[in-house]
């Protein structure tokens, strides 16, 4: 029932017709009360009034007075109406099951209570109208008029006869709920395309950018459906281009480096030869993070999904790359396996970033760099925290574009090209997770890797 409820209070037909609904109501209602105004105007009254009056006088005049049994007889053997006669010397009713009045509890009419009996025309109706009295009983509609010593009382229909069941109600009741059925049917098929658009968009922005939108009208929604196709048959053009781009550079790039290396080997001067090296390695883990980090900037980077033990893995990166800096480092991970949908390289790559980072900020002298892995909640977490120099607020709030670095100095001993933590940041995205960075001048830096459940 609430999984109901939040389709309903989530669906554009069920708010359309609730606005149709709605405004339904008000038109009643205002309606109604513009009948209302219409008939308490004085004209409108004195109108009524005066047919009301009119009326009753003409049967008042009919009756005779005292009052004609025979003539009464007659009247409601031509009309379908029974009427009862009390008074001096008189009791009669045409229907011997005519209702006492105590059953009838007759009630005077508000309307006639407004009218302004101080004009010459209405003086002579004053006592006549504002001395009939109303009553609804069991169908039958009752007037009682005092004239002098008698009471005459009026019944229509018939009391002998049914009015039968008032059929109006569940009418307008029925009619009512298939208008609106009506109205919903007719909203949902026009905002069909809608739900159609939305799921198309949806496996386009996940990267299905073969899936086009069906194309099924010929109204503003079909030609919104054949531009998000178009813009998709764009993107995709795109993408290809970049890739087709991103493979030319690598090969373009790496090639001369690749014989730069090759070529070096004859060079002579064995400190000339290995600079000449280490420039050329360093170009290349340039490279490697450019074309990295392009790869993983746009929503339709594909991930190679595996599940890893995230413990595991970063006690083996540990142990394999930072053997030598192993007295520098504390490790502290769960007992029990991490597991988690990852791509294990990238993950790999991100947290050796941050453990580089951490042993390059990090003096010799100061405490060693901790490594945490946790669980809190349903995240993983990995957290690198340093005890070096730290950095200023707006430094950490920059600290993850690209190319930027606190120390504006591009040399081996101050760090590399400022990619290192875009990229970090950019394969924590591609995860659907965060890297968030807290630092404090003297104290160090702590970096945060949170990673969902699965993969986004």
């Amino acid at each position: 029932m609430q999984k109901l409820l939040h389709l309903i209070a989530h669906s554009l037909s069920a708010r359309i017709l609730g606005v149709f609904f709605l405004t339904a109501l008000v038109y009643s209602v205002a309606a109604r009360h513009a009948v209302n105004l219409v008939l308490d105007r004085d004209y409108l009254r004195e109108m009524i009034g005066s047919h009301v009056a009119l009326h009753t006088n003409y049967l008042l005049d009919d009756l005779g007075y005292p009052p004609s049994i025979e003539r009464a007889g007659e009247l409601t053997r031509d009309n379908a109406m029974d009427i009862q006669i009390s008074g001096p010397g008189v009791n009669w009713a045409s229907d011997p099951n005519f209702p006492a009045d105590e059953a009838l509890g007759y009630e005077p009419s508000e309307f006639f209570t407004h009218l302004d009996f101080t004009r010459e025309s209405w003086r002579q109706q004053e006592e006549l109208l504002k001395g009939m009295g109303f009553s609804r009983y069991e169908d039958h509609s009752f007037v009682r008029i005092e004239r002098n010593d008698y009471t005459i009382t009026f019944a229509t229909p018939k009391l002998g006869t049914s009015p039968g069941p008032n059929l109006a109600t569940p009418l307008v009741t029925v009619l009512s709920i298939l208008v609106l059925a009506g109205c919903f049917f007719a909203v949902s098929w026009l905002v069909r395309p809608i739900k159609w658009i939305k799921e198309g968009t949806e496996r386009i922005g996940q990267g299905d950018l073969d899936y086009r939108i069906p194309k099924t009208r010929s109204d503003d929604l079909g030609e919104l459906a054949v531009d998000i196709n178009r813009m998709a048959d764009d993107v995709k053009e795109m993408l290809e281009a970049k890739q087709q781009m991103l493979l030319a550079i690598s090969h373009e790039l790496r090639s001369p480096l690749t014989r730069t290396k090759v070529a070096v080997e004859f060079v002579d001067d064995d400190q000339a030869r290995q600079s000449i090296l280490d420039d050329v390695e360093e170009m290349e883990r340039l490279i490697a993070d450019l074309l990295e980090s392009e790869r993983l900037n746009t929503r339709h980077s594909k991930l190679q999904l595996d599940r890893v033990d995230v413990s595991e893995l970063v006690r083996d990166l540990v142990a394999l790359d930072f053997d030598e800096e192993e007295d520098r480092l504390k490790i502290t991970t769960p007992d029990a396996p991490l597991l988690r949908e990852l791509d294990a390289t990238r993950v790999r790559l991100l947290v050796k970033n941050l453990i580089d980072n951490a042993l390059c900020h990090t003096p010799p002298d100061a405490d060693g760099v901790e490594v945490e892995v946790l669980k809190e909640g349903s995240d993983t977490v990995v957290r690198v925290i340093d005890h070096g120099a730290g950095m200023t607020p707006e430094h950490v709030d920059r600290a993850t574009e690209p190319f930027y670095r606190a120390d504006p100095a591009r040399c081996r001993d101050t760090g590399g090209f400022g990619l290192g933590l875009y990229l970090c940041r950019r394969i924590a995205e591609a995860h659907g997770g965060t890297l968030t960075i807290v630092s404090q001048l003297v104290k160090g830096t702590t970096v945060t890797l949170r990673l969902p459940e699965s993969a986004a």
